[in-house]
């Protein structure tokens, strides 16, 4: 067990950090607390511009979704099995569609930052999902902040960013409900980042659901 020498919580051997305070709970990180420039949590701003890296990448997720639903909206035409009109369908706005596309969201952050810690926008800004203590990311954790994330977006994310004001480790309410942490990447300690297969999982698990979902949308539109 370790035992963070500011305010006394114990942790377990594995832990990086103190969720209270954000003190480093060994010698090998005393140096990143010492120094604010080098502390382990990530800013409101690194955190915005891999959000708005994560949306373009979106749209380029939402232009496969768009072949693949075109291949199988051929096919059903072509038996067939879909009513005249679907042109219009298919460009009118649908609420099923619109569903579809949320929850293509969802499991991208989810599948993405429960086994890896990272989506594609936090690894080009070099920051990742942990826990509190600074290990690695969890499934449940990753759910609650992702769907955390619609609450704290309000405002052009002004909600979320008072909550990061109040915190030490700059956790905004997802973080702080699903007890999770944006670090970046170069002030972790080796042993806590996930390996390049559980990113390759995460991104093929994360990337599929939401072109699949977002494909199925555009083809019960036509329905």
């Amino acid at each position: 067990m370790k035992k963070c020498p500011y305010c006394g919580t114990e942790y377990s051997d594995d832990a990086i950090f103190c969720a209270t305070d954000a003190h480093p709970l060994d010698e090998r990180h005393s140096e990143i607390h010492s120094n604010q420039d080098k502390s382990p949590s990530a800013g409101f701003g690194i955190r915005a511009l891999a959000r708005i890296v994560d949306a373009f990448f979106g749209l380029v997720f939402g232009f496969a979704a768009g072949i693949l639903a075109g291949i199988a909206i051929a096919i059903l035409n072509a038996g067939g099995i879909i009513a005249a009109g679907w042109q219009h369908r298919l460009h009118g706005f649908s609420l099923t569609s619109l569903g579809f596309d949320f929850l293509g969201f969802i499991a991208y952050h989810f599948f993405c930052e429960g086994i890896h810690g990272a989506t594609l926008g936090k690894l080009c800004c070099g920051i990742r999902v942990v826990t509190e203590d600074g290990s690695p990311s969890t499934l449940k954790g990753a759910l609650i902040r992702t769907l955390a994330y619609f609450l704290d977006s309000f405002f052009f994310g002004l909600v979320g960013y008072s909550s990061m004001q109040k915190s030490p480790l700059n956790q905004r309410y997802g973080d702080v409900w699903g007890k999770t942490a944006v670090f970046k990447v170069k002030e972790m300690a080796p042993d806590s980042q996930e390996t390049t297969t559980r990113f390759i999982l995460g991104l093929l698990l994360g990337v599929g659901c939401w072109v699949v979902l977002v494909a199925t949308g555009l083809i019960l539109k036509v329905l």
